[in-house]
């Protein structure tokens, strides 16, 4: 299998955001959470010129899991106070307008909706506190999935319960009220993933009695709710990972890959051995980075990456160590898919140029991983990046110096660490869509032992 030669290029205001103990002793929302902000001294605030780069949600380390931070990257400060959680979670997601921050809470049942805060309106921003809007429920969230303007969130069911498993598909206009455009209860429990593609979700299905899914189902809206419209005749043993791009949905499965290919409402698809892929025994696919519009999709076989075409049903490998001694601790793509963000175990950070898939910077010692902490649900990076901004700047959860490592993905430079009072752990970037209908595809963080039976 051909690998790829990297050509290397090394080279206005500030919201009081506050508990509203302070202000309002023994008040909870709805949640049971201390809401911040609130008052009417707490109105809007507009940015008249320009788009607002942006803020962190930022999961606190000294502790204490569940207290949520800001940081406003426009006035490059941390805004005062925190917000308490219900529970610690295990997961922090973007929306696919990038508005809102959903707090996965697998142990708990439950997803917690923050409003970061930054949302357009007519000619301009409106900046508010941000603040808790409401909570999804349900049993076990897990996968959380965007494709253009929507999201779908998988929940695994418990079996334990008798709580099949289910999907939700949300956009920013469903969150602001804390619910769903529709969603649909499945015949198992099964650890599963769907892709929203719109009227249309691809979701798992699995006929066995416990494991991993096998199938992929169509299912086809129908108000708020789906009608199964057939299944996709190829098998995916041991199914876990997905992506998709405008026209296709790719899935990991045990002995390869499953490509699906939409034209309107008419749907094929191949099956891609692992030989075929370059895959020794033992190795597979179990997850991937995709973007609405880039044509191939990143898949990982733990620390190596495969470039999918799946317009030709082949892949090619990707040299992205170089001959490094490395393994691959975190991966993202940015916003518009043009650079995919790589971060090793030895702190190195790799951003690829997808046009070409030549390595664009390569920052050395961005971070020491040694020193962070790890994640709460006990698996997968240790370090947490975010992508987000225009222009766009990857950050790095820096635990031990109570900071966050910033990079310029364009440049590859280091910025000025944003400095915080509070050990971080996990963090998401919110704000702004950088243009209508213009999101990124983002794959979730677990990295799941696939033999594990999750019907427990």
């Amino acid at each position: 299998m051909q690998r790829f030669k990297h050509a290397a290029k090394r080279g206005p205001a500030l919201l009081i955001w506050m508990l509203a103990a302070l202000l309002l002793a023994g008040c909870e929302n709805e949640t049971g959470s201390t809401p911040l902000g609130g008052g009417e001294d707490d109105a809007h605030d507009h940015e008249e010129h320009g788009d607002h780069p942006g803020r962190l949600a930022i999961l606190s380390r000294d502790g204490a899991g569940d207290q949520l931070y800001a940081y406003d990257l426009e006035e490059q400060a941390q805004l005062p106070g925190s917000l308490a959680l219900n529970h610690a979670p295990s997961a922090l997601y973007t929306s696919p307008g990038k508005r809102f921050v959903l707090a996965m809470q697998r142990n708990a049942n439950q997803v917690q909706i923050i409003d970061g805060g930054l949302y357009r309106h007519d000619d301009h921003v409106d900046e508010v506190a941000p603040g808790l809007v409401g909570t999804l429920t349900g049993p076990r969230p897990t996968h959380y999935r965007v494709h253009g303007e929507q999201a779908a969130l998988f929940y695994d069911g418990d079996a334990g319960s008798a709580l099949m498993a289910q999907v939700q598909v949300l956009t920013d206009h469903s969150l602001e009220s804390a619910s769903m455009e529709a969603d649909h209860t499945f015949a198992s429990v099964h650890h599963g993933v769907a892709e929203p593609r719109g009227e249309i979700v691809l979701a798992t299905h699995r006929t066995a009695a416990s494991g991993l899914p096998e199938k992929v189902d169509i299912l086809h809206q129908h108000g708020d709710h789906y009608h199964g419209e057939g299944t996709i005749s190829l098998d995916c043993p041991d199914l876990h990972g997905a992506g998709s791009n405008e026209e296709y949905s790719v899935f990991g499965c045990s002995d390869g890959i499953l490509i699906v290919h939409q034209d309107g409402e008419t749907f094929t698809a191949q099956h891609v051995d692992n030989a075929t892929l370059g895959l020794a025994a033992g190795e597979r696919v179990g997850s991937f980075d995709s973007q609405h519009e880039l044509p191939q999709f990143v898949a990982y076989a733990d620390d190596r990456i495969l470039i999918i075409h799946p317009d030709h049903g082949d892949a090619e490998e990707l040299d992205w160590t170089e001959g490094a001694a490395v393994s691959l601790d975190n991966h993202a793509l940015d916003s518009h898919g043009e650079h995919l963000i790589l971060l090793d175990d030895s702190g190195d950070l790799r951003i690829v140029d997808t046009a070409d898939w030549s390595e664009h910077a390569h920052v050395e010692n961005a971070i020491n991983p040694e020193t962070a902490a790890p994640p709460a649900s006990g698996h997968g990076s240790r370090v947490s990046m975010t992508v987000g901004g225009e222009p766009a700047q990857v950050f790095l959860s820096h635990a031990d110096s109570q900071s966050i490592i910033v990079v310029d993905v364009e440049t590859g430079a280091l910025a000025t660490p944003l400095n915080l009072t509070f050990t971080p752990g996990q963090l998401t970037w919110v704000g702004l869509s950088s243009e209508e209908g213009d999101h990124e595809h983002e794959e979730d963080d677990h990295d799941h032992d696939e033999e594990h039976d999750h019907d427990h």
